[in-house]
């Protein structure tokens, strides 16, 4: 009798074993089979937000599932990533992640430890904007700054654009006082109204004013000069060593597992690769710089930017 309860129980065991693996197994296969959320944690009208949306698109297409674009603004973006963070690592919450080693550095995130890369697909390049009818370029810019100080704008506290804000100054000594917003769009309109001088932004998310002739760059952290704005002289040309911009990709939270982020970068690459995006990416100004980063390789960049980065806020 003992023998027979004992084979039973090894053999219900065993069952019960073979239904997790094969549950397993399919889960990965079969993924995703339900919605997939892209927290952004910006707010609308600004690069990552249209990058988000412009990659969730055709994801959707790639993975035949709905990928809904939810805006947890705050932190200079820490909040999405720390929500991310909290949340079961199964594949469906992914943050559209633009400030990672600032917020690493800083200690607003844990980093690595709570998220793990999957893919980067932009490198932008940063640009100081401003009203061609107060500032013709660069030269006008910085002769405001030296008599009497500007007043220059970005996204969050703490993000790449107030460290590429401070390490400018301390390149060029100029007196440029910078102003936090939360959002791309509530600094656009302060720029557009005059309530302060210039920007610190990437040219694609201020294309439509950069083609009404309502803002123009003064200034590109490049080595060299972008093709569509020749006139536009560089941080290098100005003996300026300062070549920042804003790095965009995705993360999941740190227990996904390998198939499941492999089977998300796999369809991040289809994406990144697609015409439609590749046209988007044209028109957004965003091929200056390669791209494409996959899981390790991106993984390794954010270690090198986050010991950079801690040096600078240190």
């Amino acid at each position: 009798m003992k023998g027979r309860v004992l084979f039973a129980v090894i053999g219900l065991s065993a069952l019960l074993s073979g239904c997790e693996a094969v549950g397993g197994s399919e889960s990965a296969e079969d993924y995703p089979t339900r919605d997939i959320e892209i927290l952004v944690g910006h707010g609308p009208g600004g690069g990552t937000d249209v990058f988000a949306r412009t990659v969730g698109e055709l994801l959707e297409e790639e993975l035949g599932v709905n990928i809904n674009i939810v805006n947890m603004e705050g932190a200079g973006g820490a909040t999405a990533k720390n929500e991310a963070a909290s949340r079961e690592g199964d594949g469906y919450t992914l943050v559209a992640s633009s400030a990672f080693a600032p917020a690493t550095a800083q200690g607003n995130i844990q980093g690595l430890e709570d998220l793990r890369p999957v893919a980067r697909m932009q490198s932008d390049v940063f640009t100081i904007l401003a009203n061609p009818e107060v500032y013709e370029d660069y030269e006008d810019f910085v002769e405001a700054a030296e008599n009497g100080g500007v007043e220059v704008g970005g996204v969050g506290s703490g993000d790449m654009d107030e460290i590429t804000t401070h390490l400018l100054i301390e390149e060029t000594g100029l007196d440029i006082n910078y102003v936090s917003f939360e959002g791309a769009g509530d600094m656009h309109a302060a720029a557009l109204g005059g309530h302060i001088d210039a920007m610190m932004e990437e040219p694609g998310p201020a294309v439509e004013y950069i083609a009404s002739g309502d803002l123009t760059p003064l200034l590109a952290f490049n080595d060299e000069r972008l093709d569509d704005f020749e006139d536009v002289p560089t941080t290098v040309e100005n003996d300026i060593d300062l070549t920042d911009g804003v790095e965009r990709g995705f993360v999941v939270p740190a227990d996904t597992p390998d198939e499941i982020v492999s089977a998300i970068e796999s369809a991040l690459q289809n994406v990144y690769e697609d015409e439609e995006y590749q046209q988007h990416a044209e028109d957004q100004y965003l091929t200056y710089r390669e791209g494409w980063l996959g899981s390790e390789e991106y993984a390794q960049k954010l270690e090198e930017d986050i010991e950079r980065i801690s040096e600078v806020v240190d």
